[in-house]
């Protein structure tokens, strides 16, 4: 990924923390030279391994699952707020338009897992995860032993053990902070508080 040191994230804490936000993820392989890509959940544990672990689930009937071995290096990019930036919000109005945006990308290999319990692990952990956020009070429970045999028996599991981070967060840390300031102003102005919020904690700090 090209990234321009301005624009570069190497602090572990804040990458592991990107990617447990915006955790819906594509995951990508080669096979036979071509590339495949699955859109997945992902759980994230900085923990496991040596650098930290991601897992996710396949349904069975996807068969890019069947194209992966553990010898294979995997790319997972999860993507964050994104939005167009226009000339008029900067005090030089000649500029030219950008686009801001975050993401990271994770590369590792994959152990691709079939066992029930482990199955019923992974699934119970990104359900819970899930369910908090939504500060919902739903349990795997609430659903029949006959129809949560048959859904696990309908999904592959993957863990990858990562090798590799690399964050780009592209927030015009490279403007001064007179245009930083007046593009934050239109990013509120249009309710994209997201965009809005990396900018404010990008900020160099006031003296």
């Amino acid at each position: 990924m090209y990234t321009p040191s301005s624009f570069k994230e190497t602090d572990p804490n804040i990458l592991f923390e990107f990617v447990e936000k915006y955790n819906f993820g594509l995951l990508f392989s080669q096979h036979t030279g071509s590339p495949m890509v699955t859109h997945l959940p992902f759980l994230v544990d900085p923990n496991r391994g040596k650098k930290g672990v991601l897992s996710a689930h396949f349904a069975r009937a996807n068969k890019h699952w069947k194209h992966i071995n553990d010898s294979d290096e995997l790319l997972i990019v999860f993507q964050g707020p994104h939005t167009y930036i226009s000339p008029s919000w900067y005090v030089n109005r000649g500029d030219v338009p950008t686009w801001n945006y975050a993401t990271v990308h994770i590369r590792g290999t994959a152990t691709v897992i079939h066992e029930e319990e482990l199955l019923h692990k992974m699934a119970t952990k990104l359900t819970h995860f899930h369910e908090n956020q939504t500060e919902s009070d739903w349990k795997l429970s609430e659903v029949s032993k006959k129809e949560y045999q048959a859904e696990l028996k309908a999904i592959v599991g993957i863990e990858i053990e990562i090798s590799q981070m690399e964050g780009k967060f592209k927030y015009n840390q490279n403007k001064p902070v007179e245009d930083q300031l007046k593009v934050i102003k239109n990013l509120d102005k249009l309710g994209l508080k997201e965009e809005s919020a990396i900018m404010k904690n990008n900020l160099p700090p006031k003296e």
